[in-house]
């Protein structure tokens, strides 16, 4: 079963009985909390590492998080995931229990097979996660549209190439970006236009 949380970005917890992942985590802190009270929560994906996807690691302290290898210094660096942006600080100080992942790997958790696609262009590390027909595309990928590229390390081509490699894959994916609405890989190909571009 899959559990939207609408917070600072779109985060999804993925349940198999008691147990869960949660892919992406911009969640406040009643989110966290609801989700500690009902689930034994074993990992979190990330799909990039900007301040809206992971400020609700603070509530997660013991929890494994996977994050792509070029990615992983977005954790701590304040300019690169934007909480200087905000004018804020981040409060990790490599006290998180990091696991780095890779283009093709495959996760196996609570029951279910993942498979981690490195699409790069919103950020350098940017990944989707493949779960049987679901696709989590982060900020790869939205509902008619992308991610922006302005960003640090953003790249508009690399994006594009990214695009590509989605539309490549051997069937429709119902598509959960990590902002606004959900859709279908086959109805993005056909409609978005940075597809056709």
């Amino acid at each position: 079963m899959v559990i939207k949380y609408e917070g600072y970005s779109n985060s999804y917890l993925l349940t198999n009985g008691n147990k869960a992942i949660l892919i992406d985590c911009g969640l406040t802190e009643s989110m966290a909390n609801k989700i500690k009270k009902e689930y034994d929560l074993e990992a979190i994906l990330l799909t990039h590492g900007h301040y809206d996807h992971i400020d609700g690691l603070r509530y997660f302290k013991d929890v494994d998080i996977y994050i792509y290898t070029l990615e992983e210094d977005f954790l701590y660096d304040d300019h690169l995931n934007l909480y200087y942006f905000m004018n804020q600080d981040s409060y990790y100080k490599g006290d998180l229990k990091v696991h780095l992942i890779n283009d093709g790997d495959i996760l196996n958790l609570i029951g279910l097979e993942i498979k981690v696609i490195h699409t790069p262009g919103h950020t350098r590390g940017s990944v989707c996660y493949q779960v049987d027909d679901m696709l989590f595309t982060g900020d790869t990928l939205f509902n008619l549209s992308v991610g922006r590229t302005d960003f640090p390390t953003g790249n508009y081509n690399m994006l594009k190439d990214s695009l590509s490699k989605l539309k490549k894959l051997d069937k429709d994916f119902h598509v959960y970006p990590g902002h606004e609405e959900e859709t279908s890989l086959r109805f993005e190909v056909e409609n978005n236009r940075y597809f056709g571009e």
